[in-house]
């Protein structure tokens, strides 16, 4: 399997056995999987006959054929005959080259912007071997493959599994940093957005206080900032009663002094 990022499946890497894995997953699938003839060969029966023909005694003829029975019992040969084949072995085919397919999709994501696909891909590789496993231990039950071919077969199923499950949770650790760096973004992006919304609201509020060219009450409102013209506004266009310090006029007025009378 060729390399296809340089987070993917290297040529020097574990990963890269990975892929060795689960192509030899799929030839012995493939060869586990042979169907097998359900009935004897013509040939077999032929030699069968032949020995009988040449018999004269009736005793002579039970023996053959007790040892042709036995025999037939010992050359039975284990596999999946067309019936089992269709309802088992070739479900298992085709899960074993889904295996070697998603592995294969799963190196070509790019991990800084495709991790998420990737670690979906090794979670449905994992499914597949679970199930795969399940199969096998289904066609041992029937007696269809022997204990040790399972053995071997199923061998070969939790080698490939057990790298998956090693790869997937590294990138799921690295994945966990990403997923935290993108929110911590989209935070201050957020908090950005807010703070020019609210810069935007104070505005218009503003404007529409103080349109551009009211009059400012000086008296009223001296802390109100000018927004235009050079009107002032009197006291009869203010709505909030205030007070006028008189201004100077030239005369000096003297205010009345109280004394305090003398007492009885």
């Amino acid at each position: 399997m060729a390399p296809a990022s340089k987070e993917g499946v290297t040529v020097a890497g574990k990963e890269y056995l990975l892929g060795n894995k689960a192509r030899e997953l799929l030839k012995y699938t493939n060869q586990a999987t042979k169907t097998v003839a359900e009935d004897i060969s013509r040939k077999d029966v032929r030699q069968i006959f032949q020995k009988i023909a040449a018999l004269d005694d009736i005793r002579d003829v039970q023996k053959v054929c007790s040892e042709s029975i036995a025999y037939l019992d010992r050359t039975h040969r284990e596999g999946f005959t067309k019936a089992l084949y269709r309802c088992y072995g070739e479900d298992m085919r085709l899960i074993a080259k889904s295996i070697v397919r998603d592995i294969h999709a799963a190196n070509g994501k790019m991990f800084q912007t495709e991790y998420e696909e990737r670690l979906r891909l090794l979670g449905v590789v994992l499914d597949e071997c679970s199930w795969l496993n399940e199969n096998i231990q289904l066609v041992l039950n029937d007696g269809v493959i022997s204990i040790s071919k399972s053995a071997v077969w199923t061998r070969k199923v939790q080698d490939v599994k057990n790298m998956v499950l090693s790869w997937k949770q590294k990138d799921t650790a690295r994945a966990e940093k990403l997923r935290e760096q993108a929110r911590q973004a989209e935070l201050k992006q957020q908090a950005a957005m807010v703070k020019a919304i609210v810069r935007e609201l104070l505005k218009e509020q503003e404007k529409s206080r103080y349109p551009a060219g009211s009059p400012l009450d000086i008296g009223c409102d001296s802390n109100r900032p000018p927004t235009g013209g050079s009107a002032l506004r009197t006291a009869t266009t203010s709505t909030t009663p205030c007070t006028s310090t008189p201004m100077a006029t030239g005369t000096t007025t003297t205010a009345p002094t109280r004394t305090a009378s003398a007492p009885l």
